[in-house]
């Protein structure tokens, strides 16, 4: 897979994410009734963190791809990409320690069961969250991708080695005139 398309893919994966992000954060925004509320506003808080970590990830992405682009600039390639790993792997640990733990699903579900009016909401926000995971699961391996074409490039670039002629002349010609000095003596 080409570096480009590796980006390409990344930043499609980044966008899917975002989406499923930006949905859910807006789905978890739909309440009705102010009974419960505590429980909401701290999903919504978390989903609120995570839309803008996922869009600050994109955006490097995107920038990443911008710098694999016609003028490859290596420099800010690895810059970019990194930053936008750096957002993406904290969007994981906050998405994976505090909304996608059994802990706040259980939490979730029982408060579904007690409050009746709330079921909608939380089978809504249940699966949003589940959709989550195979969308993180994909982005990082588009990470892997491309950093791993990242080194294939890097590690196939042409080494430049600048000679002078002149040195190279003259080693020559002293080899010669001494393999010609010994062919005499024998």
């Amino acid at each position: 897979m080409a570096l480009e398309a590796g980006l390409d893919t990344l930043v499609s994966d980044l966008t899917i994410l975002c989406g499923i992000l930006y949905d859910l954060d807006v789905n978890a925004g739909d309440v009705g009734e102010p009974e419960g509320a505590h429980l909401a506003d701290e999903v919504r808080e978390a989903l609120t963190e995570l839309c803008g970590l996922g869009q600050a990830s994109l955006s490097s992405a995107i920038e990443a791809r911008r710098a694999a682009g016609q003028v490859f600039d290596a420099a800010q390639l690895r810059r970019s990409l990194a930053e936008s790993q750096r957002q993406f792997q904290s969007l994981a640990r906050s998405l994976f320690s505090n909304l996608l733990t059994y802990e706040r699903i259980s939490q979730l579900l029982r408060f579904g069961y007690e409050h009746r009016p709330w079921r909608g909401w939380v089978k809504s926000v249940r699966h949003g969250l589940e959709k989550c995971r195979p969308a993180v699961e994909t982005a990082e391996d588009a990470y892997f991708q491309c950093w791993q074409e990242i080194a294939e490039r890097l590690g196939a670039a042409p080494v430049s080695l600048n000679t002078t002629n002149i040195g190279q002349q003259i080693t020559t010609e002293a080899l010669a005139s001494h393999a010609a000095a010994h062919e005499g003596v024998t």
